[in-house]
């Protein structure tokens, strides 16, 4: 079933002029998409806005990372299933990248391995990869907490991803639960082992 594009359309109204993503996020989709359903998907996705060359650590219109998702998820859905478990596997293999090179110093030295530093400093994180958007942390226990996050238009299956696979990158296992608020406002429930 083809991802749904009438909540992309609400996605892409959401942003604004200006919202901007790094290239290394396009670049983390791109890889995926090839590794889990080959070149000639990957070639349907690099269409349009989406053919040019991305740079690491440059910025490019959040409406066309949406853009990637959408298609993302109607090239693996034949290997990966519904297009949640799609954005939830891109997000997960983005902040995988992210961790090592300009993510080290978010992962190495600011959390120490610790789950409840590094998602306290969210806002920070997020500022290094996007140009939009809010994010707070709540601590809920020793091991859980919630992520509030604002005027951000990504799937949450997206967040989810990402917000789990920190906790595999610490060397957790986890859950991230999205509530979502709106289109652009979502709480995340985490909590680890």
């Amino acid at each position: 079933m083809p991802s749904n594009k009438t909540e992309l359309a609400a996605r892409l109204a959401a942003a604004q002029p200006g919202d901007a993503v790094r290239g290394l996020f396009f670049k983390a989709v791109f890889n995926l998409v090839e590794a889990k359903a080959g070149m000639p998907a990957l070639e349907s996705v690099r269409t349009g806005v989406l053919a040019k060359d991305y740079s690491d650590l440059r910025s490019y219109p959040v409406q066309d990372f949406l853009t990637l998702l959408y298609a993302a998820a109607d090239a693996l859905e034949p290997a990966m299933g519904a297009e949640e478990a799609v954005y939830h596997a891109c997000g997960e293999s983005n902040v995988t990248r992210y961790s090592t090179g300009p993510g080290m110093l978010i992962f190495g030295i600011i959390s120490r391995g610790d789950p409840q530093k590094l998602f306290s400093g969210a806002q920070m994180g997020y500022s290094a990869a996007v140009t939009y958007g809010s994010r707070e942390y709540i601590t809920t226990g020793p091991k859980c907490g919630t992520l509030r996050v604002r005027r951000d238009m990504l799937p949450p299956a997206y967040h989810e991803g990402i917000l789990t696979g920190a906790l595999k990158v610490l060397g957790l296992k986890g859950t991230a639960k999205a509530h979502p608020q709106g289109i652009d406002r979502v709480d995340y429930d985490i909590q680890w082992e």
